[in-house]
This record gives structure tokens, C-alpha cells and sequence, in this order.
């Protein structure tokens, strides 16, 4: 290696060679994502929070209460569904709360913003009481 160029090599990062040209490294992962692979990353968290929920519903309300409720819901998200599907394609929203509010106005835009910061601060709540239980409970066994 000559003084003259120093290289830092960063690792875990794709390398390119620009001194040839002719012969360059291909990059091995692909930077943008496709349709398919999309589609099976929200299948997969949509199939892993129903799996996770559907014991804990039939628990609470039964079989037939239950099953209601799960008929309800997949109602509910193919209107869903095909509301934000109808205003997608006419409107020029680029944001859930955008294409809500085209829909509803700046009151139901605010309304889905409400949504997504109690739903996130209730998952926050949900998370600190996990490790505080956690964390209680691992700080015990230490000095036991």
C-alpha cells in the first residue's frame, strides 16, 4: 500500500472499486425492494398479530362471540382497505393522515393523528411495564 492514497475501510458497508472501471464489484444486495417481497413482510405481521390475538379473543369471549369478531374486523379492514385503495389512486396524499384528511378534512386528519399517538404511546406504556416487570424481577434474583 502506498502513502500516497490511504483508504479507510469501513466494514459491513459495500465496497466499490472506482479505479476500474471496467471490471467493477457488483453490489450484492439490492437497494430497492420489490412488490413481492413487500407484500410478504406486511403478510407476515399481519398473520404474526393475529396468530398472537385469536387465543386471547376466543379466551375472553367464547366461541361464538369470538368468531363474530373476527368476521367483524375482516369486515371492517377490506372497507378499510378499499377506502384507502379509492383515495390513494384519486388523491394526491402521500400520508395516511393526508389521504384522510382529502377524505374527511383537517378534523379527520387530526382524529387518525390522535389515533396514531395514543396507539403509540400505549405500546410505549405497554413495553415499560415489560422491562419494569423484567428488571424488578432479574434485580431480585441478583441479591438473592
Amino acid at each position: 500500500m502506498s502513502n500516497s492514497t490511504t483508504e479507510t475501510i469501513t466494514p459491513l458497508l459495500p465496497q466499490t472499486n472506482n479505479h476500474l472501471q471496467e471490471n467493477p464489484i457488483p453490489d450484492p444486495i439490492p437497494q430497492n425492494g420489490t412488490v413481492s417481497g413487500a407484500v410478504f413482510n406486511i403478510s407476515t405481521t399481519m398473520v404474526g398479530a393475529g396468530i398472537m390475538s385469536i387465543p386471547a379473543t376466543m379466551k375472553v369471549l367464547g366461541i361464538i362471540p369470538g368468531l363474530l369478531v373476527i368476521v367483524l374486523v375482516a369486515v371492517i379492514t377490506d372497507l378499510t382497505v378499499e377506502f384507502m385503495l379509492r383515495c390513494t389512486s384519486s388523491g394526491k396524499a402521500v400520508t395516511y393522515a393526508g389521504m384522510v384528511g382529502e377524505g374527511f378534512g383537517s378534523v379527520g386528519s387530526l382524529a387518525v393523528k390522535i389515533c396514531v399517538i395514543t396507539t403509540n404511546l400505549g405500546v410505549l406504556i405497554v413495553y415499560f411495564i415489560i422491562l419494569g416487570t423484567f428488571f424488578f424481577n432479574f434485580s431480585l434474583n441478583l441479591f438473592i
